[in-house]
């Protein structure tokens, strides 16, 4: 067990103004600085402000009603992004190109750069490449573990990812957590 637990805790203790009520592991104890830090960025980084208001008016007025391609659509429309840029995976050509014609369809100038950019899988090019075509917002479509950090890492604009990789479950890497009979063989004991 590490120095905060969020994933274990029971009660409601984010939504309590006092602090003396929340467990010992509570972020808001052990890393009291962070939180009052990104406190202090959100309400003073006006971008950072409008980013975090967009994201909570998407997700309320889409909840349970739009998948996350619509998400992001509405998402880059209230944020006024124009250019995506997509790294994907060249094993995801075919869903790549569907999702160009959608975003296309709603107004967005779209920039692709498959992963075999340079002849094998080349994630800082496919981010470099996108840095260069000045891309507002980036999609990951499908990289491989590793390859999506590294990607992340040297990508100028923000990044989402879209479509995890995940060979065995179609691109549902939740399916084993939320499938007892797969969670079961994963647990080591």
């Amino acid at each position: 067990m590490g120095e905060i637990d969020c994933a274990r805790c029971a009660g409601a203790a984010c939504t309590t103004e006092d602090i003396e009520t929340t467990p010992q592991l509570c972020p808001r104890r052990v890393t009291a600085g962070a939180i009052a830090e990104a406190e202090e960025i959100r309400s003073a980084d006006a971008e950072v402000k409008r980013w975090a208001e967009v994201a909570a008016d998407v997700e309320q007025t889409g909840y349970r009603k739009w998948p996350r391609v619509q998400e992001l659509i509405e998402f880059c429309q209230r944020l006024d992004i124009e250019k995506i840029g997509i790294a994907f995976c060249v094993g995801l050509r075919e869903e790549t190109q569907a999702l160009v014609k959608i975003l296309e369809s709603h107004g967005f100038s779209v920039e692709t750069v498959v992963c075999t950019v340079n002849g094998g899988c080349n994630p800082v090019g496919q981010a470099l490449a996108l840095n260069e075509l000045q891309t507002q917002l980036n999609v990951i479509m499908g990289l491989c573990i590793g390859h999506d950090i590294l990607f992340q890492q040297f990508s100028e604009a923000p990044v989402t990812t879209l479509v995890v990789k995940d060979r065995v479950t179609c691109h549902n890497p939740i399916g084993p957590i939320i499938n007892r009979y797969w969670r079961g063989t994963l647990v080591k004991d």
